[in-house]
């Protein structure tokens, strides 16, 4: 069931999360086939394995996967995942990070292992409006009045996703709307708004997955000779699906990730749409944006090194569709079955890309 419950002091765009989405049958493919469910879902993971027997010191676990996620509120009973009254402190302001806070759950939708599941995380969006500094440690209202647009959070940082996953690894990521919420009135928090965009959104091609030599190269090179000693080429687009070897059974959307968003927009046609962006990679100017962090081992053999997602929050009539791509970059020590046993291997970047369209229930 959705939650009734909005909570004013969350951006709209988190508001209209809160409550439970998942993989529902959301229209027919040109076929006439059913799609967006559990049985056939427009989701795809590209997931690369180091392999030390294999030839080329790696192979592919790519899948389709259905998915639910729930947003919490600090409404929803037996729950501790609350926003605390701590703003940051910064002298002249605080910021006082709105929290919506989030599980996620995968599972295969395809191969042997149809029905298990794949990953879990938990985490989550934060809003982050600034208000004039309150005096004391224990002030009665810590959102008693909105800074001036001079000391208003920056347009291209004005949110952010934190994330933990049980690999060791944990991500904040930095980014911002299409459109920013306005911050508008005196002596009242920020307007939260999000204005809707009219119309179906435009899902841009994600690029093909290389994996690139971690150390740079010169650019008298062409990029194919980059990733040529992988045999990227065979990989990325050779049909492997039988039971003994399921690792690339959609060769057409290993070579274009986003192929399930397009679809799945071509589908529902929204008529209206909230865009927003984030990632852990430097803003203009060097600022600084996010960072990830991992474990020793993750560090040594497959360590994440960047993050960045795109999310499309989708209307049409009395439904709502959460449409996401996201990129994880993961620094790799890759040997191949033919190296010396003192041969440490050499270090790629490999594309971790993961997308769905979920429906809200």
């Amino acid at each position: 069931m959705p939650y009734a419950a909005k909570i004013s002091h969350l951006a709209q765009f988190q508001q209209e999360l809160v409550g439970e989405w998942e993989n529902r049958t959301f229209g027919k493919d040109p076929d006439g086939t059913p799609v967006g469910g559990e049985d056939n879902p427009l989701s795809y993971n590209i997931m690369p394995l180091p392999q030390v027997w294999d030839d080329d010191g790696y192979i592919l676990k790519n899948f389709t996967y259905t998915e639910r996620l729930k947003f919490n509120d600090d409404n929803v009973k037996d729950t501790l995942a609350i926003a605390a009254e701590a703003p940051n402190r910064g002298g002249l302001v605080t910021q006082n990070c709105r929290a919506l806070f989030y599980e996620q759950q995968v599972k295969f939708a395809e191969g042997p292992a149809k029905g298990n599941v794949v990953h879990v995380e938990n985490g989550m969006w934060l809003w982050l409006p600034r208000f004039v500094q309150q005096d004391g440690p224990y002030p009665d209202d810590i959102d008693k009045e909105p800074v001036s647009d001079a000391l208003s959070q920056p347009a291209d940082m004005s949110i952010a996703k934190q994330i933990a996953v049980p690999h060791g690894n944990s991500i904040l990521a930095v980014g911002a709307f299409d459109t920013v919420p306005d911050h508008k009135g005196k002596g009242k928090p920020p307007c939260n708004s999000t204005p809707r965009i009219h119309g179906s959104p435009v899902i841009p091609d994600a690029p093909f997955p290389y994996p690139l030599p971690e150390d740079a190269i010169g650019n008298t090179a062409p990029s194919p000779s980059l990733i040529s000693s992988l045999n990227v080429d065979e990989r990325y687009t050779t049909l492997k699906d039988s039971d003994s070897d399921f690792q690339n059974p959609h060769p057409d959307l290993t070579q274009c990730p986003n192929k399930p968003l397009e679809e799945a927009v071509a589908i529902i046609k929204p008529s209206s749409y909230m865009h927003w962006r984030v990632t852990t990679q430097p803003f203009p100017n060097n600022r600084l944006g996010g960072t990830v962090t991992n474990i020793p081992f993750e560090e040594r053999v497959s360590d994440v090194t960047d993050y960045a997602a795109d999310y499309w929050l989708l209307y049409k009539g009395k439904k709502k569709y959460l449409a996401y791509t996201q990129t994880i970059l993961m620094a790799m020590t890759i040997k191949k079955k033919d190296c010396k046993d003192d041969d440490p291997g050499k270090r790629y970047v490999f594309p971790h890309v993961t997308c769905n369209t979920v429906t809200f229930v």
